[in-house]
């Protein structure tokens, strides 16, 4: 609930009060990075000029500031994507340490940090399943960590999301999450409780830890698979030209999904994500039109849509005027190899991923469940007004395995003539 900005504030603050004074942060990805000094950056510039100590170095991941003293000392703030801050010295704030892929070599490195300088561990994060270095010290079920202080900020110790923070923070620990939000939550937790299923509800705005044990893909499958270097084109004209296959897969929206399209660059089984574009109350004329404008100007060679339900008619259309178009029916059979197939993919690293906080979370909220008609089920939970992890399955569908056309059976009818 806004560490982020605290964490820059805090910075700042004693950048400004200490002499030589470093603080370091390490984010999820360099976006978030930036993200911190540019906080920092527009703080300073609002900071009466008695106070202010002038800028010496001011760059997109370091700030600089020299004091107003004889002695010109230098105090920094650095600002890091995911990797551990060894060399330096000072203050150190993990943010999303939940989500480092390396989290465990961050906090290790964090630790010998602040011991050569008596400074401060700070470390905050949305939960991400009950895994890692971040559960292990909030929770404490695995061992003691007994020099680390707790804090949880849950939606309703937030004014922006409660309507009376007093009297909730005292009600709201002993109602489930339907009752708290319905009796105290403002139209924004409303909102975001009816759009996502009631797990990923709780993980990210009660603190809760969610039982991972039932997802087909956990956290530490997925998160080696994500890169923050890699960049994807904003529209199919921006792709550079390939130099392996150029694959797609298109999820069609039903009445209240959003339609997504993924396309993939494939060499030698390895599959890049070149591209992901979201559809959100878009016309299925102008998603059918984008789609051609995709074949027409890209050498794609197989492009999967869901022709499942209102998806027929595009499916059809497309796949009647452009031969590389597979329409593909979604079923509990089809749904399965295709997760599998992309299980296979994590398993061997043959996937390059965008490190992104929400495609992470619909992967992981894919649910692998047996009916009881004894056939396997494999889907995310849908909540009032949520969707069924529709990126995932455009994902899926691009990078499935190509197995041919089944040949079709034929019957074959003997005679015998006698006589």
């Amino acid at each position: 609930m806004g560490f982020s900005f605290l964490f820059a504030l805090e910075a700042l603050a004693r950048c400004h009060l200490r002499e030589k004074h470093t603080a370091v942060f390490v984010s999820y990805n360099l976006d978030d990075a930036k993200e911190k000094i540019l906080v920092a950056r527009q703080v300073h510039e609002e900071l009466p000029l008695a106070y202010q100590k002038r800028l010496v170095v001011d760059s997109k991941t370091e700030l600089a500031f020299e004091s107003n003293g004889a002695g010109k000392r230098i105090s920094r703030i650095l600002s890091n994507p995911s990797k551990a801050p060894r060399g330096k010295k000072g203050d150190c704030y993990l943010d999303e340490l939940a989500h480092y892929v390396n989290d465990r070599e961050v906090y290790r490195g964090s630790t010998a940090l602040i011991l050569r300088s008596f400074g401060q561990l700070s470390g905050c994060s949305t939960p991400l399943g009950r895994r890692g270095i971040f559960w292990e010290v909030a929770c404490e079920e695995l061992r003691r960590y007994p020099h680390h202080t707790r804090q949880e900020v849950p939606w309703w110790l937030c004014r922006f999301f409660c309507n009376d923070v007093a009297r909730t923070s005292v009600e709201a620990p002993h109602l489930t999450t339907e009752e708290r939000v319905a009796a105290f939550g403002r139209p924004t937790i409303v909102e975001q409780l009816d759009s996502l299923p009631l797990e990923d509800f709780q993980q990210e705005f009660e603190c809760r830890f969610v039982d991972e044990s039932y997802s087909f893909y956990p956290y530490d499958l997925i998160l080696p698979c994500t890169s923050d270097e890699l960049v994807l084109c904003d529209d199919a004209t921006d792709l550079p030209l390939p130099d392996g296959r150029i694959v797609a897969g298109f999820d069609v929206g039903r009445s209240r999904d959003r339609s997504e399209l993924a396309v993939f660059e494939e060499r030698d089984g390895r599959f890049v994500c070149r591209l992901l574009r979201r559809y959100d109350q878009v016309p299925f004329s102008e998603q059918e039109a984008d789609l051609r404008r995709l074949l027409d100007t890209v050498p794609v060679s197989r492009l999967s849509v869901d022709k499942s339900g209102i998806g027929m008619n595009l499916a059809e259309n497309l796949a009647r005027d452009y031969p590389q178009v597979v329409a593909e029916a979604f079923s509990n059979e089809s749904k399965e190899r295709w997760a599998t197939d992309f299980k296979i993919l994590l398993q061997r690293k043959d996937i390059v991923l965008p490190r992104d906080r929400e495609l992470v979370g619909q992967v992981h909220s894919i649910k692998r469940r047996v009916l009881p008609s004894g056939k396997v089920s494999f889907d995310a939970e849908r909540s009032t007004r949520g969707g069924h992890a529709d990126r995932f399955w455009a994902i899926a569908l691009a990078c499935q395995k190509e197995r041919g056309s089944t040949p079709t059976r034929t019957t074959e009818i003997g005679v015998r003539v006698i006589g």
